[in-house]
């Protein structure tokens, strides 16, 4: 770990470590949203043999399911980790013992299901640490989890069971999404709940300036991530004078670099990508397109100056922001112009999935805009890119929503027929396209709005 990470991480140790030597059953780790990617490192940084956790440690990523279920995954999981560690090549460093325990589900039922696992991980915590001063740990990542009252209800009838005294288990919560709230209420003298001080928007800033400090090969663009780094963050915490400060520090830079490199108009890009994103977040629409327009105004700079692959992806993700913005305007003319040349900038860089894609877009919204022979228009010329994708990027793309359009227009014929369809997609996908095209539709509910997607978040190149 970096020093500003793993500073975060020993201090969420030793939280863990003063409430693990006090006499409870269950430790829960409440963050807040957005460091969930933390308390994962965390997670790793306890199992890491270089780390100063002296305790054994099981960390149990499974989502809760049913009490059967998750019961015994939760042992099936543990057993796998035990037969890893008996059976795994160690170091000649580690004294090696092997573990005889084995997870035996066959009392499990559903009046008891929790029962069972704690009887099991116990007799493993004797196992293993018994005649120790040691604890026996182990944490319940449970993402992905979607009965969260099912789960609650599993642990408590697991606190209800003795635990032994050098067993722990442990669990995240989320801050104003609390799920284990009330269980530990309800167990105060057997839970206790920690609130590590993790400040994700300061370690990423020392990361940026540590990384800053050791590459100087190029000061300038290791001064511009650092500035960077800050106008990100301080649109995170809705500091409207640090972002106006830090945007206008990044631009001054840009501007003074970009006379010597014309590399450089990608981060004028950036920066206004990042301002306009933030207009967008607080519904200053207007505001918000008068940044996009700076950022497409930037990009047309590069237009014959810079590689078209370069150029031709840094304008067409512009036109796309631009756009997306438009359809929150509802100016369905407006944007489907804005999509079509952004399929043309697609086109000149030869990126012929994202001209696709903004063609899909442009015509959903000639859609919109009643205009159903254009919408035709461009899901054909969408269609005319089959023969230069390959099937693996049809098949997972959102190309599919386009053929699904052009199928659904009544105005296709007499530009496409049956037979060129049924021609090139046989080419492109397979013969079994239709039944692929059948599923993939079906299963569209699942991804509920994927088919009006806008794009809201193009990319965009930051040196």
């Amino acid at each position: 770990m970096s020093n500003a990470i793993q500073q975060i991480a020993d201090n969420m140790l030793h939280l863990w470590e003063n409430a693990v030597a006090q006499p409870v059953k269950m430790i829960r780790i409440v963050i807040n949203p957005g460091d969930e990617t933390m308390l994962k490192a965390f997670y790793d940084y306890m199992l890491a043999i270089d780390s100063e956790e002296e305790d054994m440690v099981f960390v149990i990523a499974l989502p809760f399911t049913s009490a059967m279920e998750f019961s015994k995954d939760v042992l099936q999981y543990i057993n796998k980790q035990i037969e890893y560690w008996n059976n795994a090549k160690k170091p000649e460093d580690i004294i090696f013992e092997k573990v005889e325990w084995q997870a035996d589900d066959s009392t499990i039922n559903s009046s008891n299901a929790a029962q069972t696992v704690v009887e099991n991980l116990n007799r493993l915590t004797r196992e293993l640490v018994n005649g120790t001063d040691m604890k026996c740990s182990f944490v319940f990542d449970l993402e992905g989890t979607a009965d969260y009252e099912g789960c609650r209800q599993w642990f408590n009838q697991a606190l209800s069971q003795p635990f032994d005294k050098q067993m722990v288990w442990g669990t995240g919560d989320i801050i104003g999404q609390e799920q284990f709230g009330k269980l530990m209420t309800t167990y105060q003298k057997e839970t206790v709940s920690i609130y590590p001080p993790i400040d994700m928007d300061g370690a990423t800033e020392q990361l940026a300036e540590q990384a800053a400090n050791e590459d100087r090969s190029d000061p300038a663009a290791s001064d511009f991530r650092m500035a960077l780094t800050r106008l990100m963050n301080s649109v995170k915490k809705g500091d409207a004078a640090q972002t106006d400060l830090y945007a206008r520090k990044c631009l001054d830079m840009a501007l003074a670099n970009v006379k010597k490199d014309l590399n450089w108009l990608s981060q004028f890009v950036t920066v206004y990508t990042i301002l306009y994103t933030d207009h967008i977040n607080h519904k200053d629409l207007d505001m918000a397109l008068y940044f996009a327009n700076k950022a497409v105004e930037a990009a047309r700079l590069g237009e014959g100056k810079l590689d078209p692959s370069l150029s031709g992806r840094l304008l067409g993700s512009s036109l796309v922001g631009k756009a997306s913005i438009q359809v929150r305007k509802s100016d369905w003319n407006d944007a489907a112009e804005t999509y079509r040349m952004g399929a043309d900038a697609y086109a000149h860089c030869k990126d012929y999935l994202m001209q696709a894609e903004t063609l899909r877009m442009c015509g959903w919204c000639w859609e919109k805009a009643y205009d159903t022979e254009r919408a035709t228009e461009c899901y054909i010329e969408g269609f005319r890119l089959a023969d230069k994708l390959s099937s693996d990027l049809i098949r997972h793309s959102s190309y599919p929503l386009l053929l699904l359009k052009l199928l659904e227009s009544r105005k296709r014929q007499p530009s496409v027929s049956n037979e060129e369809i049924n021609l090139v997609l046989s080419r492109a996908i397979g013969k079994d396209w239709e039944d692929f095209l059948y599923e993939y539709k079906r299963n569209l509910g699942k991804y509920h709005g994927m088919d009006q997607q806008n794009m809201d978040n193009p990319p965009t190149t930051v040196q």
